[in-house]
C-alpha cells in the first residue's frame, strides 16, 4: 500500500462535476464523511470583496462542496469564519456572495469572532508565542472540518493556500498575536490543534499579482483536493509555476508533521501537472536588493514574507507618487545586514522583528515589527516620517483609511503591471 500523500487534481469546465470527481478521487464522499455527523467548511471570507475579484473562496465552490457532503447525510453543515483583524466577517460573508448562497442551500454562515463559548486550548510543543489557544466549542467539537481556501499570490506569505487558510479559526486578539512573532510558526502550532480532515482548494479563478488585497485573477480551472494540507500546497505550487524555495512555511509544516512537501512522496491523481499548467504572476519571488536602486535596500537574511512585503510596498510607493520623493532612504530586512553607523537615523527604517537589534546603533530609526509586518506598514512609515505598525488605534485609524484611499491608484498601477506581464507570457493568461 502507497504511504504517499495523494493530492486529486481536476482541471473542467463545470465546477460541480469537477468538485465531484475530486471526492470520488479521494475515496468517495460517503467514505470521507460519516452520516449524521457535524461537517464545518472553513473558506476564505477575510475581505469584504466580490467573488469576481477571487479575493474570498467562490460561493459556487462552496455550494458544489454542499452538494457533495449532502450526500453522504451529515446532520448539519456549518461554513465557520473569522475574516480578517479589523474586518466583520458578517459583511464579509455577505458580499463575497456566501451568505446568499448558504441561505439557498439552506446552510448556517457561522461567524466565529462572535463566539463567546471558547476553549482554551494547550499547544504542546508550541513554536511560536501561543502556548495556548482560544478556540470556539463549536468548532472544536465538530465531527470534521473541511478547509476550503482559494489559491492566491499572498503579499506577506508569497501565496496562500490550505496551510495558510486555517489562520481565519482564531478571533482577533489571537489572529494579533501570531502576527507580532513568527506568523510562520504560529500558523503550524493553530494547525496542531486545528487540524482539518480534508483540503479543497478552489483554484479555479486563482488570485495572481499583488494579493490579498489587490488580486489579478487568472482563468486557472482547477480543483485540488488532498487530507494532506502541505501536500496540496506543493501541488498547486507546481501547477502555477511558483518556485516553492521562496515559500519558507513549507518546510517549517513538514518539521511539524503536517504533511509531505517533496513531490517524490505525493501522488497526483486526475490530471496530471503538466496537463493543468497554469504559470501565474507573482511579482515578489527573486532577488530584492538591486530592484529599486533609487533606494538603499539592505535585505540579507529576510524570509520570504518580508521579502515579498518590501516587493509590494516599494511598488505601491511608486504607485502613490511618493517613490522619487523619498530615493536615498535605507530599507532593511531580514537580520544579516550591515548598517553602517554614518547613516542618519531618519533614513532608515527597519522592517520586522529581526531587524530590532539595529536599533542598537541606530536608535531613532523607524522601526515597524512584526512577523512579518502588517502589510502596507512600510510604504506608509517611508510616506509619513512616523512609524506605522497597526499597533493601537493605527489599524483603525491610519491603516484602513490610507489603504481606502489609495485603492484606485494601485489597482491601475497592479493591473497595468500585470497587463505587462501577460502580453510577455501569452500561456499565463
Amino acid at each position: 500500500m502507497s504511504s504517499k500523500s495523494k493530492v486529486a487534481l481536476v482541471k473542467g469546465a463545470d465546477i460541480q462535476e469537477d468538485v465531484t470527481r475530486v471526492f470520488d478521487l479521494l475515496g468517495g464522499v460517503q467514505n470521507l464523511i460519516q452520516k449524521g455527523s457535524v461537517v464545518m467548511l472553513k473558506p476564505n471570507a477575510g475581505h469584504a470583496e466580490p467573488p469576481e475579484t477571487s479575493v474570498c473562496t467562490n460561493p459556487e465552490v462552496i455550494r458544489a462542496v454542499i452538494r457533495e457532503v449532502k450526500k453522504a447525510e451529515p446532520k448539519e453543515i456549518v461554513i465557520a469564519e473569522a475574516a480578517a483583524i479589523g474586518c466583520d466577517t458578517v459583511e464579509c460573508f455577505e458580499v463575497s456572495g456566501i451568505a446568499k448562497m448558504a441561505e439557498e442551500e439552506g446552510v448556517e454562515c457561522y461567524d466565529i469572532k462572535r463566539d463567546k463559548d471558547l476553549v482554551n486550548v494547550a499547544v504542546r510543543g508550541y513554536r511560536s508565542n501561543l502556548d495556548h489557544i482560544k478556540l470556539p466549542r463549536r468548532l472544536m467539537e465538530a465531527d470534521h472540518l473541511i478547509n476550503l481556501p482559494i489559491l492566491k499570490a499572498h503579499a506577506s506569505m508569497v501565496f496562500s493556500g490550505a496551510l495558510k487558510n486555517i489562520k481565519g479559526v482564531v478571533q482577533d486578539k489571537v489572529h494579533m498575536q501570531m502576527h507580532q512573532q513568527n506568523l510562520t510558526m504560529a500558523m503550524m502550532d493553530v494547525w496542531s490543534v486545528c487540524r482539518a480532515d480534508l483540503n479543497i482548494m478552489d483554484a479555479y479563478r486563482a488570485a495572481s499579482g499583488y494579493s490579498p488585497h489587490m488580486p489579478v485573477p487568472i482563468e486557472s480551472n482547477m480543483i485540488l483536493g488532498s487530507k494532506d494540507p502541505v501536500a496540496i500546497d506543493r501541488v498547486a505550487c507546481e501547477v502555477t509555476g511558483i518556485d516553492t524555495s521562496g515559500v519558507s512555511y513549507f518546510t517549517v509544516a513538514e518539521e511539524a508533521g503536517l504533511g509531505s512537501y517533496s513531490m517524490d512522496q505525493i501522488e497526483v491523481v486526475g490530471q496530471t501537472i503538466e496537463e493543468c499548467f497554469k504559470p501565474m504572476w507573482i511579482p515578489y519571488i527573486g532577488d530584492m536588493s538591486k530592484r529599486w536602486p533609487e533606494y538603499d535596500v539592505r535585505c540579507d537574511g529576510a524570509c520570504s514574507s518580508c521579502q515579498a512585503l518590501l516587493a509590494i510596498n516599494m511598488e505601491e510607493l511608486k504607485a502613490v507618487g511618493e517613490y522619487d520623493k523619498n530615493a536615498g532612504m535605507t530599507i532593511v530586512a531580514g537580520p544579516k545586514n550591515e548598517v553602517p553607523k554614518d547613516i542618519p537615523d531618519e533614513k532608515i527604517v527597519l522592517h520586522g522583528n529581526c531587524t530590532k537589534k539595529y536599533l542598537k546603533d541606530h536608535p531613532n530609526a523607524y522601526w515597524i515589527l512584526g512577523c512579518p509586518p502588517n502589510e502596507p506598514a512600510l510604504y506608509l512609515t517611508v510616506q509619513r516620517k512616523e512609524t506605522i505598525n497597526g499597533m493601537g488605534d493605527q489599524e483603525d485609524e491610519i491603516i484602513r483609511p490610507c489603504m481606502k484611499r489609495d485603492k484606485p491608484v494601485w489597482r491601475d498601477y497592479v493591473f497595468k503591471a500585470a497587463e505587462e506581464y501577460y502580453k510577455e507570457h501569452p500561456e499565463s493568461k
